[in-house]
Parts: structure tokens; sequence; C-alpha cells
């Protein structure tokens, strides 16, 4: 096993593809991007949730940072929730080994 996110293993990728695919056509739908859809459906949960994307280029950070002023409507998260809820998402965020260092 490598040390990769096992959650971008090739069956995980598979079986999270459908969520994966309803926000990148939401994006097109926004003019917006699949990053900025993920954020800004993040952001509407609740104003104690802060997202920390992680990046390393400018366009990237002013990306995430539009994602602000991406307006999903009552229907969106409901589809979006919806779908969450009943795909689950594949896939452990940590590897074994990592995944015991969380929360020391």
């Amino acid at each position: 096993m490598n040390h990769s996110t096992r959650k971008f293993q090739q069956q995980n990728r598979a079986a999270n593809k459908a969520l994966v695919d309803f926000i990148a056509e939401l994006a097109r739908s926004r003019e917006s991007t699949p990053g900025q859809i993920a954020l800004a459906w993040l952001l509407a949960q609740n104003p104690s949730i802060v997202p920390i994307p992680g990046t390393r280029r400018t366009p990237r950070i002013e990306e995430n940072a539009s994602s602000t002023t991406v307006a999903l409507s009552a229907d969106n998260l409901h589809d979006l929730d919806s779908l969450a809820r009943r795909l689950g998402v594949a896939g452990d965020r940590y590897n074994p080994h990592h995944l015991a260092l969380v929360g020391r």
C-alpha cells in the first residue's frame, strides 16, 4: 500500500464518481469550479464550519476565496446533501499509520 489517501484509490474513486460528477455539473451551471462548489457547500452547512483548503498557487487561493460569492440555492443544498447522504464517501481519509497520529 502506498502512502496516498485511500479515498483516492481506484475502486474508491469509481464509487465517489457520482457525487463528483454532480458537483462538476453544478459548477458548470453556476459558472464556477467544482472546488468553489464544494467550499460553498461546506460554508453553507453551519457558521462554525471553517474549511481550510490547502494550496501552493496564488490562482487557487483566489479561486478558493471566490467560493464565498457562489450562491447555492436551497434546492442545490438539498440535492447535494441528499446525494452525499445516499451515496456516502468511499475510502478512508487517512491510511492506518496516519490515522493513528490524528488527535494526539
